[in-house]
């Protein structure tokens, strides 16, 4: 009993150590293989960068550090060099990158990065991150760094022209002051867009457009919270032009001038005098110079772009039904005015022509003239909605055709273009007013519109 038992023992004893060996070299040797492959892996691409290692959606795996950096640096440049439109509602600031923010790209790091994966750290990590590669693309990120005091720079300009505390809605010296939207710029979220836009400015059909990431703060007191108050609840009418492709200082003007409009309350009876309110909108008013309209022509001069306010009023107190006093049309219709149909602009120039109106309507109204994204809004409020529909029409229109000047090119020898001038043709125009209520349709004339035509001049020999 006692050699069975020390046999058995035995033999247990030599099945436990052969199975042990068996254990170890079932581990042992794939890790032993493993490190050949590994190791006759490193000695093939020994120099190279490993295969599928992306950076700046370039492919660089296969490559030597120099050839590495031949190609990542063009791409870098054009990155840093391509323009990106930072934009809120209308306001539009194109830049470049390297130039404002001072933006750059270390392209030798980049390459020495891309060159050490799967050959940093333990050995482990670098097995793991070589097998990585074999089944997915490596992106090499977070290679975009920006000078810190050029972009404080950049944001604090940004915050002047955006950001503004929140504002109740208030009543002062006959006017509505309106609520006013708390705006704050999110730096971080701001910092992430335009990293992302620069590096997708490489890749093509991209915009390189960058919209202004802002938090808004509701006020306690909104607008027609104020406005239920003194009993101004309807829109009688609103009217709107466009503002696209408006230049700089136009836009400003446009933004002054509305700004001194708005919230204007208007008691029954009572007139509305354009240049009373807005003044000569010159230099000394805080106007800046940009197109009007003068002597048949357009030209540089201060205050341009009133008469898109003054306009947008007009065809506001049309639809509101309210009595035209005064208003006359430009000299020309073309480029600067036809944001509005012919026979319904109103020309603004302080002490020769007004804008007037008188509220009709025997109830009180409040005037706001905005400025919302692209658009120029005038919107009248009232105690009650007009118990009619208004619609203006124009009639008898009447082309007429600009004439041809020719001008030697010996009388001008540094002209370089063919046409020196472009034509506008002139035309007129009858405006109406057209009533619809329960007594029927009604027709009252507003106005009959001449626009002179502008000649065309051509340079021949």
């Amino acid at each position: 009993m006692y050699q069975h038992n020390y046999y058995r023992n035995k033999k247990t004893a030599l099945i436990k150590r052969k199975g042990l060996r068996i254990l170890l070299l079932s581990v042992i040797v794939p890790i032993l293989a493993l490190f050949l492959i590994y190791s006759v892996d490193l000695l093939i691409h020994r120099g190279n960068i490993y295969p599928h290692v992306t950076v700046m959606s370039q492919v660089i795996g296969k490559m030597n550090k120099v050839q590495a950096k031949q190609v990542l640096t063009p791409v870098a440049e054009k990155m840093l060099s391509n323009s990106i439109i930072i934009q809120y509602n209308s306001v539009e600031k194109n830049i470049i990158p390297q130039e404002i923010l001072g933006a750059s790209i270390d392209v030798e790091e980049l390459v020495n990065e891309a060159y050490s994966i799967a050959r940093r750290g333990t050995l482990g990590h670098r097995l793991k991150e070589r097998i990585s590669l074999i089944r997915q693309d490596y992106q090499i990120a977070g290679y975009l760094n920006f000078n810190e005091e050029y972009f404080d720079a950049f944001f604090s300009q940004l915050q002047s022209q955006i950001e503004q505390p929140a504002g109740i809605a208030a009543l002062d010296s006959g006017r509505v002051i309106p609520a006013r939207i708390g705006i704050t710029l999110d730096r971080e979220k701001l910092l992430m867009e335009i990293q992302k836009s620069i590096i997708d400015s490489i890749n093509p059909g991209t915009s390189g457009r960058v919209i202004l990431p802002v938090h808004y703060q509701q006020p306690d007191i909104s607008t027609s919270e104020l406005l239920a108050k003194i009993g101004v609840y309807q829109t009688i009418s609103t009217f709107e032009t466009s503002l696209q492709g408006k230049e700089e200082n136009t836009l400003f003007n446009i933004q002054k001038a509305s700004d001194q409009i708005n919230g204007i309350i208007l008691e029954p009876g009572e007139s509305f005098i354009f240049n009373r309110l807005i003044g000569p909108a010159e230099k000394e008013d805080g106007y800046k110079e940009s197109t009007i309209i003068a002597n048949g022509q357009f030209v540089n001069g201060y205050g341009g772009g009133v008469c898109q306010v003054s306009t947008t009023l007009y065809n506001a107190a049309l639809l509101a039904n309210l009595q035209i006093i005064e208003r006359y049309n430009h000299s020309i219709y073309g480029d600067a005015t036809n944001y509005v149909p012919l026979g319904r602009d109103a020309a603004i120039f302080y002490g020769y022509k007004d804008l007037k109106f008188k509220n009709s309507l025997e109830q009180q109204l409040v005037i706001f003239c905005e400025v919302k994204e692209n658009s120029l809004v005038t919107t009248i409020f009232g105690e009650r909605s007009l118990d009619k529909d208004i619609k203006i029409i124009t009639q008898d229109k009447k082309i007429h055709d600009y004439d041809i000047i020719e001008i030697k090119r010996e009388n001008m020898e540094y002209a370089q273009n063919e046409v020196l001038q472009e034509g506008i043709p002139g035309y007129s125009v009858n405006t109406y007013r057209v009533i619809i209520d329960s007594k029927g349709e009604s027709m009252e004339f507003l106005s009959n519109d001449q626009y002179v035509s502008v000649p065309m001049k051509v340079l021949v020999d």
